[in-house]
């Protein structure tokens, strides 16, 4: 008996269970890798999603349109777009729900040229100004003019291609182009240090959220958990990213080729302007304010009114909230 109990415990020894299968979960970006995609990269360097046992494919962006339309049709998990955009698919009928907030306060912005003399939104009027077909700031330019008390037809807006908005306004085509406040120093790489002038929309009256983090509703019900992990994961990736941008820009750049990681490391203090906010500080990173949410949805539907009804405690959930305090 002693010499079975033997074999037994030998046969144990040697005999490690299987690691359980990671599941596979893939983000959808809103656009190529900038800046404040970095905390996803330093979650991934410092193994906040293996511990939370997620395999993470991430998925360079067409725009976010297109990253709402793909999370609507299940190619992919999770999509980061700005909550105007994702307001707007739900309104079209998309099964979507925000389940975090990135930027509290919204980057919709304005650059130029310093010496086209424009300090304020009423300096815009009679300009011509680039901005993509598909851009939340055309969705939500009528509302913004209005807010200044401006005739939102008394600039001329110019269509361009997303990658082509810097050289415009450098060659002297347009006085103006919108672009989100995060690419100040890709701005500044082309038209020059010092040489940049922008109006950022939220220091003039658009009081709306920016980036968020948006689900099908179909893995709500499926897999909600997951969700939570992934989120605990990246909300980890934040606070260590806010610590060390410098490292988690690095970590990013370590795994995207071709990255000009200095000039996104010089976006960093725009991208802590927009997430960091006395909301995050007192709520947690990603939480999401009911009446701003209201506001949200106020504006984006202002001058165009939503093809179906949205319903502000239909279109987002804190069921998966931070509990994580930004750093002072």
């Amino acid at each position: 008996m002693k010499a079975i109990v033997a074999v037994v415990f030998a046969v144990l020894a040697g005999f490690t269970l299987p690691a359980a299968a990671q599941d596979k979960f893939t983000l959808q970006l809103n656009w190529f890798h900038l800046a404040d995609h970095s905390p996803i990269y330093m979650a991934l360097k410092k193994g906040y999603y293996k511990e939370e046992n997620i395999d993470l494919t991430v998925l360079r962006g067409s725009g976010s349109a297109d990253s709402a339309k793909k999370i609507d049709l299940k190619q992919g998990d999770l999509g980061i777009s700005d909550a105007p955009t994702v307001l707007t698919a739900i309104s079209k009928g998309a099964d979507l729900r925000m389940v975090a907030v990135v930027f509290d306060k919204a980057g919709n912005n304005a650059f130029f040229k310093k010496s086209a003399n424009i300090r304020s939104p009423k300096d815009l009027v009679g300009k011509k100004i680039a901005a993509p077909p598909a851009d939340s700031h055309r969705v939500l330019w009528p509302a913004f003019a209005a807010i200044n008390k401006l005739d939102p037809n008394a600039v001329t807006l110019v269509n361009v291609k997303p990658e082509g908005k810097q050289a415009i306004v450098a060659a002297g085509e347009v006085d103006a182009s919108f672009d989100l406040y995060t690419s100040y120093a890709i701005w500044e790489k082309v038209l020059g240090k010092g040489n940049v002038g922008h109006l950022l929309w939220a220091d003039y009256g658009l009081p709306i959220y920016g980036h968020t983090y948006f689900v099908n509703r179909e893995l709500e019900k499926k897999n909600p958990k997951l969700i939570e992990r992934f989120l605990r994961a990246t909300h980890k990736g934040w606070r260590d990213a806010q610590a060390n941008p410098r490292e988690a820009i690095d970590a990013m750049a370590a795994s995207v080729p071709g990255l000009d990681s200095e000039s996104l490391f010089n976006t960093t203090p725009q991208i802590m302007d927009l997430c960091i906010t006395e909301r995050s500080r007192q709520h947690g990173i990603g939480w999401i304010e009911k009446d701003l949410m209201q506001r949200t949805i106020d504006i984006t539907f202002a001058q165009n009114k939503p093809d179906r009804p949205v319903n502000v405690d239909d279109v987002f959930t804190n069921a998966y909230s931070s509990k994580i305090k930004p750093l002072k």
